[in-house]
């Protein structure tokens, strides 16, 4: 079962990362990602997501993310999770800033695993959404893929550096008439270049190639992001 959703999301990342968004709106901007894991007991830890996304040419403060979730271990390589988001979208219209906000739960399942010094990640999540004043109410399913590749490290990988090659896609599978009126919405191809300072931090740094549908055009952005992970 774990083979066969590996081999669908690789599938799925490379459709996606070859397909032509037609009329996409091209920008730039920046990601700050703020991650932490702590651990409760050797089978539950609690996650916690802090995100700042800057709007198009670095303008302004676009997105504020503010996600937690409580995670069961169920051993080494297989975990499950149940979290909240809160996030808030800010966009200007006719020169004036306006905000959505979004309450989001989600649930979520990660399988690890290390073959010789290359560390492999595949995470499917599923997110119930609830946008706006009216509290819209949609799903979407996320699937992730990463790999960590020592480069300059120890033998065991607690301090080095290290490149990281991810790439998610997100399928509206429910009300995709409140979001884009497409089953596709997201792609996020990304490469990054990180330090492992020790076994509980870690620093990354990259380009992120954010597509998305939208109702009014298709958008493209280049992104630099710096993302700071800690674990404890």
């Amino acid at each position: 079962m774990i083979h066969f959703l590996i081999r669908h999301a690789v599938l799925f990342t490379s459709l996606m990362l070859f397909a032509n968004i037609a009329l996409a709106q091209i920008g730039n901007g920046g990601w700050l990602n703020l991650t932490h894991t702590q651990k409760l007991s050797p089978k539950f830890d609690l996650l916690t997501d802090f995100q700042f996304r800057s709007a198009n040419n670095f303008d302004y403060l676009s997105t504020r993310l503010l996600r937690g979730a409580f995670s069961y271990n169920l051993n080494k390589q297989h975990s499950v999770a149940l979290g909240y988001g809160n996030i808030t979208d800010w966009e200007m219209i006719n020169e004036e800033r306006i905000s959505t906000l979004e309450h989001r739960i989600f649930q979520q399942y990660v399988y690890k695993n290390v073959v010789e010094r290359l560390r492999l990640n595949f995470r499917m999540r599923f997110e119930q959404r609830f946008r706006g004043p009216e509290a819209d109410f949609s799903q979407r399913l996320r699937l992730q893929l990463a790999a960590v590749i020592p480069l300059i490290a120890d033998e065991k990988f607690t301090k080095g550096m290290y490149s990281l090659l991810q790439s998610e896609v997100m399928f509206n599978v429910q009300h995709k008439e409140r979001i884009n009126n497409s089953f596709f919405d997201q792609h996020r191809p990304l490469v990054a270049l990180g330090y492992r300072f020790n076994k509980h931090v870690d620093a990354e740094f990259g380009y992120l190639r954010f597509q998305q549908r939208r109702r009014t055009g298709d958008i493209e952005r280049d992104l630099l992001q710096f993302r700071v992970l800690t674990n404890f």
